[in-house]
């Protein structure tokens, strides 16, 4: 791996961990400093390490650049600005552990997610932070659009500072509180992880790993072990046991059509299906809890042939019920055509493209599509896909659509 593709590497998978570090140490009124600090021993990095041996822990080189380059500024603030270095600093020994970044990690979750901040500015703080997402990322996840969410960030971050924040667990009762919340940030990491906004590449693991790792902590504590953490668990196993069938060796998109399902990971599926019992244990019903059961139909499934579209269809019809939404509707369009046909199925899209809910959205119009095609209105459908095309930020899906339009006929 060349350098600049190490320090890309690092960015990717280390930025909110170390972000997350070093703001539990200095405190929430310097979290802007942390990103600057993080940000200029990555530059550093990519500066120097082409000339000399990359550190055996290159983490810990980071955080310790950034350590310091926080605390010559802290110095040099305190001599203009009389203000005072935080006390602990100068003394302060790095626990570079994996447990004790988890710990930063869960601890800066749970304090993005103060009440004082709006569920917007707590989840885009968050997946800037902790996910290192870029604004492009957030808003293709949230569906909004890139500087909605530049401005929310920059409100998010001063609002955090002002309120000054302490970087501890809250108390049992607010941690109950603030679980949902949490929980959704950690299903919105996993999401760009498993189908990346934007890039080279479809799949980000690194980002998947952590989703799930973050969550492998939640679980350990009894009041965070509910039923939705538990059915998310579940979910994420479900989608990582496809990710060697999702792409091909050179990285291309592979269709769940077209899958290979040999390659399904079938480890991954039975501890979802065990962590899927558990949360059906208590009867309590959940967004995650239906999700996680339409990925156990799929991974049921010997074949894409053999899929139970019937049994998905009514998940999908409860799970409008209990967290009704246009993404819902749209994926409950697609089994819809399976059920149904592709006439029932595209009358379902054309009525939420009157919406205009999706128009910067590249998935619905490659849906719609797919429908058109198979009604035989190949004109419509080339159309459809063209803008599908213009609207991918990511790379590799825009290869797989490109080659669809190609051979469309």
């Amino acid at each position: 791996m060349q350098t600049s593709q190490l320090v890309d590497h690092f960015f990717r998978t280390e930025y909110g961990k170390a972000v997350s570090h070093l703001t539990s140490r200095f405190g929430s009124s310097h979290l802007e400093l942390a990103e600057d600090s993080v940000q200029e021993a990555l530059i550093k990095a990519m500066q120097t390490w082409p000339y000399s041996q990359i550190p055996d822990n290159p983490t810990g080189w980071i955080l310790r650049v950034a350590r310091n380059k926080m605390i010559d500024q802290l110095r040099r603030d305190q001599k203009t600005n009389n203000q005072e270095v935080p006390e602990r600093v100068e003394e302060m020994k790095e626990d570079l552990s994996l447990e004790s970044i988890n710990d930063d990690m869960v601890r800066m979750m749970f304090a993005c997610c103060h009440p004082t901040l709006s569920q917007e500015y707590q989840i885009i703080l968050t997946l800037k932070i902790l996910g290192g997402l870029s604004v492009r990322e957030i808003s293709s996840s949230l569906l909004k659009k890139e500087e909605t969410v530049a401005k929310a960030y920059t409100r998010a971050k001063k609002k955090f500072k002002k309120e000054e924040i302490k970087l501890i667990l809250p108390p049992a009762h607010e941690i109950e509180k603030r679980l949902e919340i949490v929980l959704k940030i950690i299903y919105l990491l996993f999401n760009e992880g498993y189908k990346s906004a934007e890039g080279e590449s479809l799949i980000r693991k690194d980002l998947c790993e952590d989703a799930i790792r973050l969550n492998s902590v939640l679980l350990e504590s009894e009041i965070c072990n509910t039923p939705s953490a538990n059915a998310l668990m579940a979910l994420m196993l479900f989608h990582s046991s496809r990710f060697d069938a999702r792409v091909d060796q050179k990285g291309n998109v592979i269709s769940l059509e077209d899958q290979d399902r040999s390659k399904w990971d079938q480890e991954l599926i039975q501890r979802g299906l065990r962590f899927l019992d558990a949360a059906s244990e208590e009867g309590a019903m959940n967004e995650y809890l239906i999700q996680s059961a339409i990925s156990a139909t799929h991974c049921r499934a010997a074949n894409f042939e053999e899929t139970d579209w019937k049994n998905i269809l009514s998940l999908y019809d409860l799970q409008l019920q209990l967290t009704p939404s246009p993404i819902v509707e749209l994926n409950r369009a697609v089994v819809l055509e399976k059920v149904h046909g592709p006439l029932l199925g595209l009358k379902e899209v054309e009525r939420l493209e009157a919406t205009q809910f999706f128009e910067e959205y590249y998935l619905f119009y490659a849906i719609k599509s797919e429908m058109l095609h198979k009604i035989g209105n190949t004109e419509e459908a080339k159309a459809a896909l063209e803008i599908a095309v213009e609207l991918t930020k990511n790379e590799r899906e825009k290869e797989y659509l490109t080659h669809k339009l190609n051979t469309l006929d």
